[in-house]
C-alpha cells in the first residue's frame, strides 16, 4: 500500500491513472481522490475526481446501465472530495464526521431532484426485480419509496467517503508521518453538544419521526466511528489482543446489536471523555 501511495504522489498523471483504474477496486479510486486532496488541495483533488468519474460519465451517456447508478458513483466521489477538503482545512475528524453525513444527505437530495427521470427509471427496474423475487420465492417483497432509495444512496455515499478518507489518511501517514494515523484515529471523539445532537436524531428516527428513520440514522455514523475509535484506544492501552477488534468488526457486520452498542459508547464518550479515565486507571 505504501508503494501505491508513493506512486500516486509522484505527479498528476500517476494520480489520475490510479484514480481511473482504481474505480474497479474497492476504495482505491476514492482513496486516491482523498489522498491528493489532503496533500495537494482542492484543485488537484477536483482534477483527480474528474478522471475517477470518467467511466461513470461514459456509462451514463452510453446508456449501458441504469443512469442513476452512474450518478450515485459520481456523487460518492464528489462527497470524498468535499470531506477531504474539510479534513485538510481543519484537521478535525469531529467536523469531518458531521460534514460527511450532511454532504451525503445534500448530494442525495440534489441528485434525486436533478436526475428525477433517471431515479424513476431505477425505481421501475427495481419494481420488476422485487416483483420477480416475490413470484419466485412466493413471498411479498415491498419496494421502498423513492425517498427510501435516496436515503440508501446517502448511506452508501457517506460510508464510501468515510472509508475512502480513512484509507487516504492512512496512506498519507505512511508517506509523511509514520504512526500518525493511529494516534489521530485513537483520539476521534465528538464534542458533547454534537454527540448529544446525533443521539437525539437517532432516537427521533426510532420514535416520533419513524417515516424519516433511515435518513436520521445517518446521525449514528459519527457515533459509531467514535465508538470504534474508543475501542481501538482501549485495546492499545490495556494491551489486549487484536482478536478483540476482529470480534468487534464481525459483530458490526453481522447485526445491529453491535452498532447500537457503538452508538451508545460514542455518545457516552462525548460526555464523559472515557479516554481520560482509561489513562488515569492505567497510571493508577
Amino acid at each position: 500500500m505504501r508503494a501505491l501511495a508513493d506512486f500516486i504522489m509522484r505527479g498528476r498523471p500517476q494520480a489520475c491513472l490510479v484514480a481511473l483504474v482504481g474505480v474497479v477496486v474497492p476504495f482505491v479510486g476514492p482513496a486516491t481522490v482523498g489522498l491528493v486532496t489532503l496533500r495537494k488541495g482542492s484543485f488537484e483533488g477536483a482534477l483527480v475526481t474528474l478522471w475517477a468519474s470518467l467511466p461513470f460519465f461514459v456509462s451514463y451517456f452510453a446508456g449501458q446501465a441504469n443512469p442513476f447508478l452512474a450518478v450515485m458513483s459520481i456523487i460518492a466521489l464528489v462527497n470524498i472530495l468535499l470531506v477531504g477538503n474539510v479534513l485538510r482545512a481543519t484537521a478535525s475528524w469531529n467536523l469531518v464526521l458531521v460534514a460527511d453525513a450532511l454532504a451525503a444527505v445534500g448530494l442525495a437530495l440534489v441528485a434525486g431532484i436533478v436526475f428525477q427521470n433517471d431515479l424513476t427509471a431505477l425505481m421501475s427496474d427495481l419494481d420488476e426485480i422485487f416483483a420477480s423475487a416475490s413470484q419466485q420465492l412466493e413471498q411479498k417483497f415491498v419496494l421502498p419509496p423513492a425517498s427510501g432509495i435516496l436515503a440508501w444512496v446517502a448511506w452508501m455515499n457517506a460510508l464510501s467517503a468515510l472509508l475512502g478518507l480513512v484509507v487516504a489518511r492512512w496512506w498519507q501517514a505512511l508517506l509523511f508521518n509514520p504512526g500518525g494515523f493511529q494516534e489521530e484515529f485513537h483520539g476521534v471523539r465528538l464534542e458533547t453538544k454534537v454527540g448529544m445532537g446525533c443521539l437525539v436524531l437517532v432516537i427521533l428516527g426510532f420514535t416520533v419521526l419513524g417515516e424519516f428513520q433511515f435518513w436520521l440514522q445517518l446521525a449514528s455514523l459519527p457515533l459509531i466511528v467514535c465508538g470504534l475509535s474508543l475501542l481501538h484506544y482501549t485495546v492499545r492501552v490495556k494491551k489486549a489482543g487484536g482478536h478483540w477488534l476482529v470480534l468487534i468488526y464481525l459483530g458490526l457486520m453481522l447485526g445491529p446489536v453491535m452498532s447500537g452498542l457503538l452508538v451508545a459508547l460514542g455518545a457516552i464518550d462525548s460526555v464523559l471523555n472515557l479516554r481520560a479515565r482509561l489513562v488515569s486507571d492505567s497510571q493508577g
